[in-house]
């Protein structure tokens, strides 16, 4: 994380890193090796799912993750009710409560799972998690939590299945907030493509290496119930790749829209680039485990582009998505890539782990443009907006493990995942967004200067080095 640190620390001061950017190519690696690959496209900062600052509307909510107020109604914490005795049926699924954006983006969003009864009754919600499947993992997806009296737990329920004839007879909400990938808002609203199964140019790539790797992949000792489950985690990561694609391309144009300078606007189109190639690594793979082509079909793009935002709503939107979630994407691109063991997933992890981590730099530098740009009051509010973030993210509780899972096909347990977080936030993002907001620190327009870059560096290291 040191190094990380004393990337975005240089890209939020002065900008110096995108200097650099053009001459770095983005690659899928295997292993150690530091060569590229055969057909590996060349090009170059949140991480996050991935973007670099989309003029997206979010709001700096203080609320934590938990903090759900919930219309869906029924369920609560009761004694399990006799499975024959009458029961409401569950309410349409819904999203609900508070937009959060400390790492975690969109709303509360349900949908009902179901299952026989256990013992001739239906299980309370507390209990019901171990008898549904499919249930939103620890990593991939955070689930939403109770917090405070009335408010709304994770699974509401039970309910009545509207299928009267089916055995599973026992309903639950239950719900989830994604945290894949930069998001493509409008209105406040995540917006993917929908999913392909067919013959597609999304569900392959053109580097040669992996998609031999891919090719060797041994994935006979999986259970069928857990490729399918991995090929649902991979297809959606590849989903919210490919929406990042759009938000770069918005963020481009937000761009441009306020009169940034043409280092931000070559690193914004470079990223979109960049998504477009995750995009097709985790459809390739997602492909992989479910035996047959996983693609996307087109995005809906109305309204996509009716506010492109002030300055400042783009800014704070920025430093949510890119600052905070696409430097915690990029760390945990990394960690899961060093867990993987297929090298086909290990190549592509690392090869988002790196492109994510110049993606947080470019969040980072744009956001020191925009508040040397938009004055102090635009300095506080991006403060403000960073602590915000980091509370919501530091205090946020671990979700529940995937045991079922295998840890080794490129997605974290939730406890690992959790502690990730709250390390990344001490260790990286507290220290960065500290000196972004110094008012001492330098302009982003003045040249990287050897003695006061010094001084931020050894700062840096000395922090983590405590």
């Amino acid at each position: 994380m040191r190094n990380l640190l004393l990337r975005i620390l240089v890209a939020s001061q002065w900008g110096a890193s995108l200097a650099l950017v053009s001459g770095c190519g983005t690659h899928v690696e295997s292993g150690s090796s530091s060569s590229a690959p055969e057909g590996a496209a060349s090009g170059v900062s949140s991480s996050s799912s991935s973007t670099g600052g989309a003029a997206s509307g979010v709001s700096s909510s203080s609320s934590s993750t938990g903090g759900v107020t919930s219309g869906a109604g029924g369920g609560g914490e009761v004694d399990p009710p006799d499975a024959s005795a009458p029961l409401d049926p569950y309410p349409d699924p819904t999203c609900v409560g508070p937009f959060h954006d400390g790492g975690y983006y969109g709303q509360c969003c349900y949908e009902v799972h179901c299952t026989a009864p256990v013992g001739g009754a239906c299980p309370a919600a507390t209990e019901a998690a171990p008898h549904l499947d499919d249930l939103p993992p620890g990593s991939g997806t955070c689930t939403c939590s109770a917090e405070g009296e009335g408010a709304a737990g994770w699974i509401q329920g039970p309910y009545a299945n509207r299928t009267a004839s089916d055995p599973a007879s026992c309903c639950y909400l239950v719900g989830s907030i994604s945290c894949e990938g930069r998001p493509l808002l409008v209105r406040g609203e995540p917006r993917v493509a929908p999913l392909a199964h067919a013959p597609s140019a999304w569900s392959q790539t053109d580097v040669r290496r992996f998609e031999r790797a891919l090719a060797d992949t041994d994935l006979s000792e999986l259970a069928p119930a857990e490729r399918r489950e991995l090929a649902r985690r991979w297809a959606e990561r590849g989903q919210n790749e490919h929406a990042s694609v759009a938000s770069f391309g918005r963020f481009a144009l937000a761009l441009m829209a306020q009169g940034a300078p043409p280092q931000l606007l070559e690193a914004a189109h470079r990223a979109a680039l960049d998504e477009v190639r995750h995009a097709r690594l985790a459809l390739a793979i997602a492909s992989a485990y479910a035996g047959e082509p996983v693609g996307v079909g087109p995005l809906p793009l109305h309204g996509a582009l009716d506010d492109l935002g002030s300055l400042e709503a783009l800014t704070l939107a920025t430093v949510v998505e890119g600052c905070v979630g696409e430097t915690l994407s990029a760390i945990e691109a990394e960690i899961a890539a060093q867990a993987a063991q297929p090298p086909a997933v290990r190549m592509a992890l690392q090869a988002i782990a790196r492109d994510e981590a110049r993606h947080a730099e470019l969040a980072w530098a744009f956001v020191r443009w925009a508040v040397t740009t938009g004055g102090a009051r635009l300095r506080e509010r991006v403060a403000g907006a960073f602590s915000r973030a980091l509370d919501q993210v530091g205090a946020g509780a671990p979700g529940i493990a995937d045991s079922d899972l295998p840890p080794s096909h490129g997605f974290l347990a939730a406890d690992e995942l959790h502690r990730l977080r709250q390390q990344a936030v001490a260790d990286v993002l507290r220290p960065a967004a500290a000196a972004l907001v110094d008012e001492r620190g330098s302009s982003a327009g003045r040249e990287f200067s050897g003695a006061r870059g010094n001084a931020v560096l050894r700062g840096g290291a000395t922090y983590l080095s405590t």
